[in-house]
């Protein structure tokens, strides 16, 4: 039997650039404005989820099970809508708060006893239980899914929805929260023995990363219309985490990056054919992996690179702001 390479090699060589050319005009030539709209909704829409996800990394909080939570809001935010005639708008908060206490449960469940590779397990094993549970109850569709869901995540609430959650993130990384997020990350012991609150912390990020996640299952809920149980299952989660870890976990605008670079590239590939595309698409994260192991956006470099460099860090953090005096002078 003939070996396949030399045939692939020689089909390579054969390939006609003119007529490459060609197809690639005639792709793009498909593509308007409403569907490029369109495409940045939807990844809107992703993003969101893909943020609370990087909270919960970013305290060393590892999930394989996250869409359980996104799958969670969705449900909550179609009975809010569906079955209790709640309005859009107001059903944001409230599948907010659905991620959050989701996220709570995660907690006192899993996160509070487990970490590392045990609690990205168990936190797996929930959500696959809980597509199993929606699978079995009528009250939300069961098998058939959940339909009926009106049609309200459109460009202006999802860039309005998007901007508060990153106005958000960029203000919660500004704060003394976050630097506890991080130094639970890096060794929740040693925060701990540095004063670090570990439980109350590990808490927060559940929270914050839940609530975040609630509003992401909103969108989601209201961008497809009909929710199905089976679309929260592992290849969900997967997609996510590439979007969080492609970016990298120095900064949230590394989840905004990894994000667009999961969602906007199969769609650049001109390729029809599933494999091709899923071929095309694995390759190319395998080179990001491999020249950028840090992710899009990795951690920088030490700002102190000299002894001067210390020494100006070290003046600056002991100035005393001006007009501070002692208490009791004049």
């Amino acid at each position: 039997m003939e070996a396949a390479g030399p045939d692939l090699i020689e089909q390579l060589l054969g390939i006609s650039w003119e007529a490459t050319w060609q197809g690639l005009v005639q792709h793009y030539a498909t593509v308007t404005w409403a569907f490029l709209l369109d495409l940045a909704v939807d990844y809107g829409v992703f993003l969101v989820s893909a943020l609370g996800l990087f909270v919960l990394f970013a305290a060393g909080q590892y999930s394989i099970g996250h869409a359980g939570l996104v799958g969670i809001a969705a449900y909550a935010s179609a009975v809010f809508v569906v079955k209790l005639g709640v309005p859009f708008w107001p059903s944001l908060p409230l599948s907010g708060l659905a991620g959050l206490l989701a996220g709570l449960v995660y907690y006192y469940l899993l996160g509070m006893r487990l970490s590392g590779f045990y609690l990205a397990i168990a936190t797996f094993a929930v959500s696959e239980a809980l597509v199993t549970v929606w699978l079995s109850v009528d009250y939300l569709g069961g098998a058939l899914g959940f339909p009926a869901i009106p049609l309200r995540s459109e460009w202006p609430s999802v860039l309005i929805v998007v901007s508060v959650v990153l106005f958000g993130l960029w203000r919660l990384e500004k704060s003394r929260f976050w630097l506890n997020f991080l130094a639970i990350r890096e060794s929740a012991v040693v925060a701990g023995a540095m004063g670090v609150n570990v439980a109350g912390t590990k808490m927060l990020a559940w929270a914050v990363g839940g609530f975040i996640t609630g509003i992401g299952g909103n969108l989601h809920a209201h961008r497809v219309t009909i929710i199905w149980p089976g679309e929260f299952s592992l290849q969900f989660t997967f997609i996510l985490l590439l979007g969080v870890v492609l970016g990298g976990l120095r900064t949230f605008w590394g989840t905004v990056a990894g994000a667009a670079f999961v969602y906007f590239v199969p769609w650049l590939t001109t390729t029809d054919e599933p494999r091709y595309r899923l071929m095309l698409y694995g390759a190319t994260i395998v080179l990001v992996l491999i020249f950028r192991p840090g992710g899009l956006l990795p951690a920088g470099a030490p700002k102190a690179r000299t002894a001067e460099d210390l020494r100006r860090i070290a003046d600056k953090a002991s100035a005393k702001p001006q007009g501070s005096t002692a208490p009791g002078a004049d």
